[in-house]
């Protein structure tokens, strides 16, 4: 498997940032409050601060249900160096300030337009339950899109969560044909990597026809 990719179950994630020490779950829990759920820790142990590039999920916001894809994944350790952003406490600080939200809710991934997923632990050393919720930004006059901002529990547990991840073949359509039409040899590796894990029998998919020019390609 390439460098750039870790593996929690079928799911693949790209650009992980490293395993979290234990020194910084004690420090998030102690921010939190609460305990971090089994099933958290063990994704953060290949997940942490990664990407879930080409997966999304359906959202039953009150207007509509719509996908949305919470592809940057937060974590322990810098993105970026010398920036806080996308680490958990950064993330959890802003969050608080913006939204009053308790101490046991942990922002834990955003998607392109800003919109948040949450782990809400508030109950869950009382019931075990670690809803997964999504703040939803409202785009008034557009269509599929909803009009109003609203609060969407997505799952009711993280494992959950996981299990309703969708491999988004039009994501990986568009970056393919990205690298035909701006000719990127290194690009197009890295993705028909991705795509022998993420979506093995991609080859025989219709969906892929205009590509069988690259199916013959394959990196070990």
């Amino acid at each position: 498997m390439s460098s750039t990719y870790s593996k929690f179950g079928d799911i693949i994630i790209k650009d992980f940032l490293g395993t979290p020490e234990a020194s910084d779950i004690a420090a998030l829990e102690t921010q939190l409050q609460t305990k971090l759920p089994e099933s958290y820790k063990a994704f953060l142990q290949v997940a942490n601060g990664g990407n879930l590039d080409g997966y999304y999920i359906d959202v039953d916001h009150p207007d509509m249900k719509i996908p949305r894809s919470f592809s940057l994944l937060y974590g322990t350790k810098p993105r970026l160096e010398g920036s806080p952003f996308g680490m958990f406490a950064h993330e959890i600080e802003l969050s608080r300030e913006a939204a009053q939200l308790p101490p046991q809710v942990l922002p834990i991934a955003r998607d392109n337009s800003g919109c948040e997923l949450y782990l809400d632990l508030t109950d869950y050393e009382i019931s075990g339950e670690d809803r997964v919720v999504a703040f939803i930004h409202g785009i008034p006059d557009i269509e599929d899109q909803p009009e109003a901002n609203a609060w969407v529990t997505v799952a009711l547990h993280f494992e959950d969560f996981l299990k309703a991840l969708q491999t988004d073949e039009e994501y990986y359509i568009e970056v393919l044909q990205e690298t035909l039409d701006k000719p990127n040899p290194e690009k197009q590796t890295a993705m028909i990597d991705f795509l022998d894990q993420a979506l093995p029998d991609w080859r025989t998919q219709e969906s892929f026809a205009a590509f069988k020019d690259l199916q013959g390609t394959q990196r070990h």
